[in-house]
């Protein structure tokens, strides 16, 4: 699993430097603020899977409310953008968000933070 880092945005524009996707997942580091672009260059939708931690809170404070793993398909030839994470959802001991996709083939991703 590879750590894609992110990039920050500028007024004056940022050029995207993307990743080759992991063929066993990758992981970035998660403030609550960073989208995920994904693009897949292959013939076939791909599904991307982001982990989830199961940890938001409920509504009355009582406890963890479970929250379900977030998939995206993303078509084939085609992008999303994904986000931004909610900490306590998504993220694992070490602030990263994980995600895994059903081929890697052909897909790559940047993290954008927002300045």
């Amino acid at each position: 699993m590879a750590h894609i880092t992110a990039q920050t945005t500028s007024e004056a524009g940022a050029a995207l430097t993307y990743s080759a996707a992991g063929s066993s997942g990758d992981s970035f580091t998660n403030t609550g603020k960073e989208l995920l672009h994904i693009k897949n260059g292959a013939g076939s939708p791909v599904t991307l899977t982001i982990k989830s931690r199961n940890a938001t809170p409920s509504p009355d404070g009582f406890g963890p409310v479970s929250k379900p793993d977030r998939t995206v398909t993303v078509p084939a030839g085609g992008d999303r953008i994904v986000g931004p994470f909610p900490l306590k959802a998504f993220n694992d001991s070490n602030s990263r968000v994980s995600m895994t996709y059903s081929s890697a083939t052909s897909v790559s991703a940047a993290i954008i933070a927002p300045r």
